[in-house]
């Protein structure tokens, strides 16, 4: 898969990679919560994808995520919705990211994220976030 990345071509620096995050959210319920994604493709033409769910933790600091809840690596059909899920432990961090492969135009996949009380329960609420609500932040080397 090939995702829309910079680099230097002096060879200094690492290939950076546009990343769509929520920011780091938690999960402020005394139980497991399952974050709900619900990702669209308005394309006329299938697009490569890569969503993931990465675990913060619960550390008051924490330098780097401690694990990954969910990585999908797809290619989405032309205006095509799918569901995604990952459970999030109680009180734990948790940041949801797209990547969008350089075949499609980014401004039309669109994710939108909230946490559920279970798969098809009700909606937690603050930790909905709305495509216009993402951030757009730049990785160094592939995650």
């Amino acid at each position: 898969m090939e995702f829309e990345s910079t680099s230097d071509r002096g060879g200094g620096r690492p290939r950076r990679t546009t990343v769509y995050t929520t920011g780091i959210l938690q999960n402020n319920l005394n139980t497991a919560l399952t974050a709900h994604i619900d990702l669209v493709n308005l394309n006329d033409e299938p697009v490569e994808v890569r969503v993931q769910v990465l675990n913060w933790g619960t550390a008051v600091t924490q330098t780097n995520p401690v694990g990954s809840l969910l990585d999908v690596t797809q290619t989405l059909a032309a205006n095509t919705r799918v569901a995604l899920n990952a459970t999030v432990v109680a009180t734990n961090h948790y940041e949801v990211r797209l990547t969008v492969g350089r075949n499609g135009n980014r401004e039309n996949v669109l994710l939108t994220t909230y946490g559920r009380t279970s798969i098809g329960g009700g909606q937690v609420n603050g930790l909905s976030v709305l495509p216009s609500q993402l951030l757009t932040i730049e990785v160094d080397g592939c995650l």
